[in-house]
């Protein structure tokens, strides 16, 4: 297996050209690189990807850009007495959810869970019932209008052990503009569809055209789809990417840390800083609590061991500091984990505006709930 301090500048070249040029084609990967066949470049990134440095390539999708109505992403924490499996077919019966995160307890299981909202009250009234009926017992919901911004991690030949401690410090920096976009002008039906395969990775347009055709039915020709990709990432719609891990993914974990100074000018410093030319993967973007309106610097980690203890060891000496909310993901078993893209089906290709029927959500989970209680469902306790 490949070593955290075992790269080849090869490998570090390919890795930094992946992420200066997240669309560079094979050949232009090669001349790059310095290897004269387009062969070589190829085994070497399906190598990378085989153990876990680099991932398929993804998609974010800027939801401000999408729709003429106002979109943005609702995450619960959500903490409940029971059965994760359960908990996770439930409330994926609200279709508009993104992704299920499991955490690692802290005294009871607990999801962290994102929604795409246009009316957040519908959802907070959904989970606001959900714990009258005793399924859940807590929830917290932080709305996001930001994207999330990449911080990539820096590589070494050398050993380095400076690579692996993170900065604990509010150095001036040029902020990344991060907010969501406007609406771009006039989709089509093909359009949509491509979005939700660009968002979760399905393949190159060749598979997601005979996917379209064998699942659905839609009959889209490659022109057809190669001109809707060139609309949308021109537009800045769908904007390509990878996940670049500091260490192979079996030595890789993720977490998720929300931290609050009393000036968000320090919050955004702090997290822009913390990972600043150190061997960690970070994603970066901003919420506001939903209860009492705070605004947190939100991180998402995918860290080694060795980073990430230097960080718990470190972040409870900063004083600034007056509120920080640390969530350890679950990486086993994956069946916990759940991800979707944004549902297009619900896209009104007339009016150009998304919206989520909640009511036919929220019919279906208390539809669901009054069935298990009738059995007895809701009266067990599930050995986790």
């Amino acid at each position: 297996m490949e070593l955290k301090d075992g790269l080849t500048p090869q490998k570090i070249r390919l890795l930094q050209n992946l992420e200066r040029n997240p669309y560079i084609n094979d050949e232009e990967l090669s001349n790059a690189i310095g290897y004269i066949y387009k062969s070589s470049v190829i085994k070497l990134k399906n190598f990378l990807e085989k153990i876990g440095y680099i991932s398929l390539p993804l998609y974010q999708i800027d939801y401000g850009k999408l729709a003429k109505n106002k979109l943005s992403i609702v995450n619960a924490i959500i903490m409940f007495d029971g059965d994760y499996t359960y908990v996770r077919d439930l409330l994926s019966l609200i279709e508009c959810y993104k992704t299920f995160y499991p955490v690692i307890e802290q005294g009871y299981p607990a999801y962290l869970i994102s929604f795409f909202v246009t009316e957040e009250g519908k959802i907070r009234k959904i989970l606001e019932y959900l714990k009258e009926r005793g399924v859940i017992l807590h929830h917290e919901l932080f709305k996001q209008n930001y994207r999330w911004y990449f911080k990539y991690p820096k590589f070494s030949i050398k050993k380095d052990p400076d690579l692996f401690t993170p900065n604990f410090e509010f150095a001036e920096i040029k902020f990344p503009d991060m907010r969501y976009g406007k609406y771009e002008g006039h989709l089509n039906f093909c359009d949509t569809r491509l979005v939700m395969h660009l968002e979760v990775g399905t393949g190159t347009l060749s598979k997601i055209r005979k996917w379209e055709y064998e699942k659905f039915g839609n009959s889209f020709s490659y022109p057809q789809l190669k001109n809707s990709y060139k609309k949308l990432t021109k537009k800045g719609i769908a904007s390509k990417y990878y996940n670049i891990r500091p260490v192979p993914n079996k030595e890789c974990h993720r977490g998720l840390v929300l931290l609050r100074c009393e000036d968000f000018e320090m919050t955004k410093r702090l997290i822009f800083n913390i990972g600043k030319n150190k061997r960690v993967f970070e994603k970066i973007t901003y919420w506001k609590s939903l209860g009492k309106k705070k605004n947190y610097g939100v991180i998402q980690f995918y860290y080694d061991s060795i980073f990430f203890t230097k960080f718990l060891m470190g972040i409870d000496n900063i004083e600034e500091i007056v509120e920080k909310k640390m969530f350890f993901l679950r990486t086993f078993p994956t069946n916990y984990w759940r991800n979707q893209s944004i549902s297009m089906e619900y896209y009104d290709l007339k009016k150009q505006e998304l919206h989520f029927p909640y009511n036919k959500f929220f019919e279906a989970v208390k539809n669901k709930i009054d069935q298990d209680a009738d059995i007895g469902v809701l009266e067990k306790r599930i050995e986790l």
